[in-house]
């Protein structure tokens, strides 16, 4: 099944929507995405094409359910540091989230999937630091993001 681990390294339990019934005792692959994101600069409007790669976990589920996978700008900010002190207070809890600048497409796979996927976003024109938040979805009820810093110049 799949799990996604952002750039924070945040694991997370999942609570299956959409799940399929398994057969008595039958257990699913588990896999946690990683974001690949730039660690160097951005020129303004650069398209970036970003890779979730999968992991695979080390424990296997039960059940089936589809997980939402997006990427979001939020910002500009003049420094990193704050940057830091306005990105806890950003909503994401869903794909795409409310505020943000910029957002990929939502993403959607099966949780045993275990592929690599890609999302693309442009970055704005503003230069400045930027707020780029992985964003994952299990349900209303179930989800989790992590930040990274980009820089566009």
């Amino acid at each position: 099944m799949t799990r996604l681990l952002l750039v924070a390294a945040l694991t997370v339990s999942c609570s299956p929507f959409g799940a399929a019934t398994p057969t008595s005792g039958q257990r699913y692959p588990m896999y946690q995405y990683v974001l690949v994101v730039p660690t160097r600069p951005v020129s303004p409007n650069e398209r970036l094409t970003l890779t979730w790669e999968p992991k695979l976990a080390a424990q296997p589920s039960s059940t089936l359910f589809e997980v939402q996978l997006c990427v979001a700008l939020f910002g500009p900010w003049e420094s990193v540091e704050a940057l830091k002190k306005a990105a806890a207070t950003q909503e994401t809890r869903s794909c795409p989230p409310n505020g943000a600048i910029a957002t990929s497409p939502t993403l959607r796979t099966a949780s045993a999937n275990g592929s690599p996927l890609t999302a693309e976003i442009v970055t704005p024109s503003a230069r400045g630091f930027y707020d780029l938040r992985q964003i994952s979805v299990y349900d209303a009820s179930n989800s989790v993001s992590a930040g990274a810093v980009i820089e566009v110049r």
